[in-house]
């Protein structure tokens, strides 16, 4: 990290990198649920699309707006790559992109009425 940066600005970009590292691993998870067979990958898969899918999208960015990740930043990981990569319907990326903005800016927000 750069030698003049704040506290403040390396806790937001710690958290930016595990929201980007955590979306990574969401969307990486697609494919290995495709090397099981039987019901439960059915279940692990409807499980991962419509449950932590969303739940990540609303919840990791809030999380790293509300450590001082800019907001804009930190709706892009999860509901992007939700809406570029995934093998989940396309309905189910622009919802993840709607919570991730809609997460972003709660987080933001809480961050501002927390300083007062």
């Amino acid at each position: 990290m750069a030698k003049g940066l704040s506290p403040a600005g390396k806790k937001a970009i710690f958290r930016f990198s595990v929201l980007t590292l955590a979306a990574l691993a969401l969307q990486g998870a697609y494919p290995l649920l495709f090397l099981l067979e039987g019901d439960g990958a059915v279940l692990l898969m409807v499980l991962l699309t419509y449950v932590l899918l969303p739940a990540a999208a609303l919840l990791l960015p809030c999380w790293a707006a509300l450590g001082g990740a800019h907001p804009m930043a930190a709706c892009l990981p999860v509901g992007g790559f939700s809406l570029l990569m995934s093998v989940a319907p396309a309905w189910m990326g622009l919802l993840c992109l709607l919570l991730s903005l809609i997460g972003a800016a709660a987080g933001q927000e809480w961050q501002k009425r927390k300083k007062g």
